[in-house]
């Protein structure tokens, strides 16, 4: 039985010795899971770092070009009022802008009476023309008014006014009697040109005609001018 015993032993040493040689080889060859999941949140923090990185960058220019047109604003912000101004004031001349302010109101009415007492007479005697809204106009505009209208109808450069049937056109927008005609200028003078000219003439021939005088504290209002301009002739020179 002895003579088994180190035989066995010397067997049982050399497949020790084989079976440890075996598990170190797998160890070397099988991957290490925990050695390769830090490698790989050691790489994403690289990565997120540089993206970090280029963010930053990326906000220090927005940055930096902000200040730049925030400065250029500044420097250029009188330049910008003063163009705005030159628009407003352009807005202005043209009628574009709604105005208030001392002035005129005056009212033209058609000869209801005359119409009703002659009938067998020519009744163009007893309607306001367009030629008596003209002349009223042309006498406002000797005393300096600054803006005018007729029955909401503000009178600009291409403003036309004329007769289609019995109605009077202003702007391309037909108008009846009664006829108001609002003006903006010094009342008292706008009154002294009044009196003295086609609305007296009105007046003394019979026309329902009357005016009111309007200061600071009962101002009239101007519409501003609703219409296009057009230039076909008119061309910059340069």
């Amino acid at each position: 039985m002895r003579k088994w015993i180190l035989p066995i032993t010397i067997v049982c040493i050399i497949s020790g010795l084989l079976l440890s040689l075996q598990f170190k080889a797998q160890a070397s060859l099988s991957p290490n899971p925990i050695g390769e999941r830090n490698e790989a949140l050691v790489s994403l923090i690289n990565n997120l770092e540089q993206e970090i990185d280029q963010y930053q960058e990326n906000l220090n220019n927005l940055r930096a070009e902000l200040d730049k047109i925030e400065n250029s604003t500044v420097s250029g912000q009188a330049e910008i009022e003063a163009l705005q101004q030159e628009i407003q004031k352009a807005r202005l001349q043209a009628g574009l802008l709604p105005l208030k302010g001392r002035g005129i109101k005056v009212v033209l009415d058609d000869n209801q009476a005359g119409l009703k007492a002659a009938p067998n007479d020519d009744p163009n005697r007893y309607i306001i023309h367009y030629e008596n809204i003209l002349n009223i106009i042309t006498e406002l505009k000797l005393g300096r008014t600054e803006a005018i209208s007729i029955n909401g109808q503000r009178l600009v450069t291409p403003s036309e006014i004329r007769c289609v049937g019995n109605v009077i056109l202003v702007n391309t927008t037909r108008l009846a009697p009664p006829f108001e005609i609002t003006a903006i200028g010094n009342p008292d003078i706008l009154e002294e040109v009044l009196l003295y000219g086609e609305y007296d003439l009105l007046k003394s021939s019979g026309f329902p005609v009357s005016y009111t005088k309007h200061y600071s504290d009962n101002p009239v209002e101007i519409p501003a001018y609703s219409g296009t301009y057009q230039f076909k002739f008119t061309k910059i020179n340069e």
